[in-house]
């Protein structure tokens, strides 16, 4: 894996790309056309997957071991828990 800049920036064009496809998918929610809405929202989430791909590589690529990862997650479940989300 690398560690450089360009690695570090890939989850922030996968996010832009995920507000794309979200906006996309905005604007065809009222639509009766059942196909289009469900593509737009595959779209969608492939995007968001995109995005989660492109940190979790990030974040090999820094080095951060399973315990980290292990522990940044409780503590985002524990703050959204907090918070009323999931």
């Amino acid at each position: 894996m690398r560690d450089d800049k360009a690695q570090a920036l890939k989850p922030l064009e996968e996010a832009a790309e995920a507000f794309g496809a979200w906006q996309n998918c905005d604007g065809i929610r009222q639509s009766q056309i059942m196909t289009a809405r469900r593509a737009f929202r595959v779209d969608l989430i492939d995007e968001c997957l995109d995005t989660v791909q492109a940190t979790v590589n990030l974040l090999a690529a820094v080095g951060a071991t399973q315990g980290e990862v292990d522990a940044a997650i409780r503590r985002m479940d524990e703050r959204n828990c907090e918070r009323g989300r999931l």
